[in-house]
Order: structure tokens, then C-alpha cells, then sequence
């Protein structure tokens, strides 16, 4: 069985959903190590010991402590449920409707949720406005947060790196 393993595992898919069918068909078939078998359908805390210990010593740490790095701030119990949920195994280049790779069909409903509450927040008509909530990184993140909260004129204050700048 292990020829069929490497051959399934080599080949370039064209389309994501594939690489899930041939992963699905390794685990049925229980080509998997123990080791991989217990990484994949063990919670960390028994997968991984170790790591599991690292991750309470930095929940922990956010939990007693105060950082003022908004992208390291601590985040609600939602966000940190769907960060860490199945929502994060895909990979979803392009926009909704018009992606790359197959089988984003989920994703995209996600991303035009996000899309449609951002266009309520802020009273706009869907069919004169559109969204994009795709950030490129933190910085244009916190582009997009100052520009939606600041009126025209207003003045932000921004230090050089050395002394705290982003």
C-alpha cells in the first residue's frame, strides 16, 4: 500500500477537492502512521502534548498581560472558533464566485456574509456599493479600520518603529 500513498501524494491536483478525495482515501484505508493517525483525529491536547503545553503557557501569558499591538490583542471566543475551524483548510484566491481553485462554494458564502453586514454597518445599497474584506496584511488592515472610523482632515498619529510604530 505504500506505493499507492506516495504515487496519490505526488501527484499535482488541479483542483483542491482532489487533494482532499486522495487525503480521505489515505486515512479510510489506514495509510496513515499512528503518529499522523493520532495529529489528525486527536485533539492537541492528546496529539501533541507538548505543543498543547505551549499553548496554554501563551494563553496564559495574553490572559495576564496587556499588549498594545492591536494584531496581537486578545480576541473573542467567536473569532478564535472560527479561526481555528475547518473555514481556515482552504485556500480561497480571487473573489466569491470567481476563484482560482474549485470548491469554494462554502467560502464563499462566508466572504459575502462579511460583505453584506459591512455594506449594513454602514447604511450603503448593495447595488450602488460593493466591499472588498480581504486585507492584503495588517498594515492595509489598519488602513481600512482608520479610513471607516475618521473623518476627512482628521489628523492620526503614527510613531517610527523604533519607538512603537507599526
Amino acid at each position: 500500500s505504500f506505493p499507492r500513498t506516495s504515487r496519490c501524494l505526488s501527484i499535482m491536483f488541479p483542483r483542491a477537492s482532489a487533494l482532499a478525495k486522495c487525503m480521505a482515501t489515505v486515512h479510510r484505508r489506514g495509510l496513515l502512521t499512528s503518529g499522523a493517525q493520532s495529529l489528525v483525529s486527536k485533539p492537541v491536547s492528546e496529539g501533541d502534548p507538548e505543543m498543547f503545553d505551549i499553548l496554554q503557557q501563551e494563553r496564559h501569558r495574553q490572559k495576564h498581560s496587556i499588549t498594545l499591538i492591536p494584531s496581537e490583542n486578545f480576541t473573542s471566543k467567536a473569532v478564535m472558533d472560527l479561526l481555528g475551524s475547518e473555514l481556515q483548510n482552504k485556500y480561497s484566491e480571487g473573489y466569491p464566485g470567481e476563484r482560482y481553485y474549485g470548491g469554494n462554494e462554502i467560502i464563499d458564502k462566508s466572504e459575502s456574509l462579511c460583505q453584506a453586514r459591512a455594506l449594513e454597518l454602514y447604511g450603503l445599497d448593495p447595488a450602488k456599493w460593493g466591499v472588498n474584506v480581504q486585507p492584503l496584511s495588517g498594515a492595509p488592515a489598519n488602513l481600512y479600520v482608520y479610513s471607516a472610523i475618521m473623518n476627512v482632515g482628521e489628523r492620526l498619529m503614527g510613531l517610527d518603529l523604533p519607538d512603537g510604530g507599526h
